[in-house]
């Protein structure tokens, strides 16, 4: 008797053990790459540190912190990245959940086009600013040559006249500005489209046996049935995209650079610009404290309202 209470209470501290012993590595990292370093980012917010300090920096309290929005490039680009979540974060919830929708209906060869419509998610964020740039910068970018051969085409047919003007796509503020959003959103939309489509296929059938046998139309369905079981994965999309635009980088560095005129500089790449080639690391650290403050605010706006949804 004694010999298997023993071994049922080693069986139960494996149970309880075991699990700690594998997540040791992922917690390791975890902490010396994300922890740590936040840590250090917060405590040298409140210094004048600069990158090449390698004694101590002087502790200088707030002044950081009123200086980060003193700073008008800081608080250009903090407005370029709240228009840019303003107008990304719903259009991307929006085209992801139809796609996964469409997607989620018996039709030919439905795979090929889940796979698709997810191959872009599969690029580098560097190498996707990359193509878009050569799509649109420039007097030979695809584009302005597509234009060019078209111009030629007409002409040749006597239908417009005079030589063909290269259009400056990007030289355009507006137009990098919903450039950057539209590349966002061919990139990433397809990553979300995969978790609208996973919490599709889990809702089950007879809630929509049901609906029909009480008369609902598609539409009906939709608003009654599907968008109420999707709740869980509309918050954590809502939540994910938000966290992703806040601290986008290096598509729009290397598609835009930031410009023209600073259009495109958003948060992250002037924290960059203000740490490494500015070398003021206090500076840049006590923007990042705000950035994630901003960040932690939204995305617990977004919670806390889908919570109050839920109770009422």
């Amino acid at each position: 008797m004694t010999t298997k209470v023993q071994t049922y209470r080693n069986y139960k501290l494996k149970q309880k053990v075991i699990p700690y012993i594998f997540l040791t590595p992922n917690l390791i990292i975890f902490s010396v790459f994300i922890i740590l370093p936040a840590i250090i980012g917060i405590l040298y917010s409140f210094t004048d540190r600069t990158l090449f300090t390698f004694g101590s920096a002087n502790f200088i309290g707030l002044e950081n912190y009123v200086n980060v929005f003193k700073d008008e490039f800081f608080v250009k680009a903090l407005k370029n990245t709240i228009g840019l979540v303003a107008v990304t974060v719903p259009l991307m919830f929006v085209i992801a959940l139809a796609l996964a929708t469409l997607l989620k209906q018996p039709i030919k060869l439905v795979g090929f086009y889940r796979s698709v419509y997810y191959w872009p998610v599969m690029i580098s964020a560097i190498v996707v600013g990359i193509i878009w740039q050569w799509i649109l910068a420039g007097n030979y970018s695809l584009f302005n040559t597509t234009l060019e051969s078209i111009h030629r085409v007409f002409s040749s047919l006597g239908l417009v006249s005079g030589e063909f003007e290269c259009s400056q796509t990007l030289g355009d503020p507006r137009f990098a500005w919903f450039s950057v959003v539209f590349a966002i959103i061919w990139s990433r939309s397809g990553y979300y489209m995969i978790i609208f489509l996973a919490a599709l296929l889990s809702i089950p059938e007879t809630l929509y046996e049901a609906a029909e046998m009480d008369g609902a139309n598609p539409v009906q369905k939709f608003l009654f049935v599907t968008f109420p079981s999707l709740k869980a994965a509309r918050v954590m999309v809502l939540i994910l995209v938000t966290m992703e635009i806040f601290k986008i980088y290096p598509l729009v560095v290397t598609f835009t650079g930031g410009g023209p005129f600073r259009a495109t500089e958003f948060t992250v790449q002037y924290i960059y610009e203000m740490a490494f080639r500015h070398y003021q690391v206090g500076f840049a650290s006590a923007m990042s404290v705000v950035m994630l403050i901003i960040v932690t605010t939204f995305s617990g706006l977004i919670f806390l309202t889908s919570k109050r949804g839920e109770n009422q």
